[in-house]
């Protein structure tokens, strides 16, 4: 467990947010990134901001500001992030590209690839990873 002030936590998820959506962004292409990670994504961030603020101004007003963090939750959070942005997939005009982000740059540098999820494996991975940020948000807040 991780005690924290709940402002710093706040500031330290913005940071996180900010930081998040063009990793998604920049291991991404096409229609998938654009509508996915810009629309969706942002959406998700924003209002988690909004509620986490909102929060945090009640949590002052009431003086409990300091927060305690689940270290487990947090690198489950971690572990998804780093599989979905690795594995992250991209279109290729229409259809989706059969190669995704990792594998297709070990394959640019001639390593051979041992591991590429399928797309359906990926798109649940970031679902886990969205479910397991809202439930830590809720914890903390």
């Amino acid at each position: 467990m991780i005690k924290t002030n709940i402002w710093v936590f706040f500031s330290l998820y913005v940071i996180y947010a900010l930081l998040s959506l063009p990793l998604f962004l920049l291991t991404s292409s096409g229609w998938l990134g654009i509508f996915f990670y810009l629309a969706f994504a942002s959406l998700y961030y924003l209002v988690s901001s909004i509620l986490l603020f909102v929060s945090a101004a009640v949590r002052t007003r009431r003086k409990r500001t300091n927060v305690k963090i689940k270290g487990k939750l947090l690198l489950r959070i971690a572990f998804f992030q780093t599989f979905v942005v690795l594995f992250n997939y991209g279109t290729c005009g229409d259809s989706i590209c059969y190669d995704s982000f990792l594998p297709s740059l070990l394959e640019e540098s001639n390593i051979p690839i041992s591991f590429a999820p399928p797309f359906v494996v990926v798109v649940f991975a970031l679902l886990l990873y969205l479910i397991f940020l809202s439930l830590f948000l809720l914890d903390v807040a």
